[in-house]
C-alpha cells in the first residue's frame, strides 16, 4: 500500500494536510487550535475523526505523542534514540529507524514492512512524505499518524518560505534498512 502525506502550502496558523492511499485521497489531517500541547486530527471525507495525534508534556524535545482513536485506545510513540522510535501494540513492536537522508525504515520486531521518505525541498511549508507498507503487518492509520507526529517535531516549516533540507547525513542508522524494500519484492 502507498500512502503520501502533503502539508498544505502557506500554513502560518494551522497545519492542514490531505492524505492519499494508493493516489487516491481518503483522509485529511489539521491541527487544533487554542490547545495546550500540540493536537492534530485525522479525518475521513465524512468529517469524522479517526484519529487524534497528540503531543505529550514529558520531554518535549522528543518525539512523544500519543495515537488516540478514542478514549480507550491510546497507543504512544517512544524515543528510543536520536534517530529511533517505537510503537508497542498487539502484534508486537513497530520499531521507525532513521536511515541515511530522509529514509525511515518500518520493522516489526525484526522485519522490514514499510519505508517512508521525505521530500528534500519545502516551498512555502510544504512538506511530502511517500510511504510504503505491508498493510497485512502494519495499520496504515499508525503509520500516518507516526508521520503526523514525527513532521510536526522535527520538519515544521510552517514559516519558512524555502527550505533545504538533507536530512540525516551524520548519525549512523542503528539498523540497517533496505532503501529498495517494496511491497512487490
Amino acid at each position: 500500500m502507498k500512502i503520501d502525506i502533503v502539508q498544505n502550502k502557506f500554513n502560518f496558523i494551522k497545519d492542514k494536510y490531505e492524505i492519499l492511499i494508493n493516489a487516491n485521497l481518503e483522509y485529511t489531517a489539521k491541527s487544533k487550535l487554542l490547545t495546550i500541547q500540540p493536537k492534530i486530527g485525522i479525518y475521513n471525507l465524512g468529517g469524522k475523526q479517526i484519529l487524534s495525534v497528540e503531543k505529550k508534556s514529558e520531554n518535549i524535545n522528543e518525539l512523544n505523542f500519543s495515537l488516540k482513536r478514542n478514549e480507550n485506545s491510546i497507543i504512544d510513540i517512544y524515543t528510543n534514540s536520536l534517530i529511533e522510535y517505537t510503537i508497542r501494540n498487539s502484534q508486537g513492536t513497530i520499531h521507525f529507524c532513521e536511515s541515511k537522508n530522509h529514509l525511515i525504515g518500518i520493522f516489526l520486531n525484526d522485519n522490514q514492512i514499510g519505508i517512508i521518505n521525505k521530500n528534500r525541498k519545502t516551498l512555502f511549508g510544504e512538506d511530502k512524505y511517500y510511504a510504503e507498507i505491508d498493510e497485512n503487518q502494519i495499520d496504515k492509520v499508525l503509520v500516518i499518524g507516526f508521520i503526523i507526529a514525527y513532521d510536526y517535531q522535527y520538519n515544521n516549516d510552517r514559516d519558512t518560505l524555502v527550505n533545504l533540507d538533507f536530512g540525516n547525513i551524520l548519525i549512523e542508522p542503528v539498523r540497517e534498512i533496505d532503501p529498495n524494500w517494496r511491497l512487490d519484492a
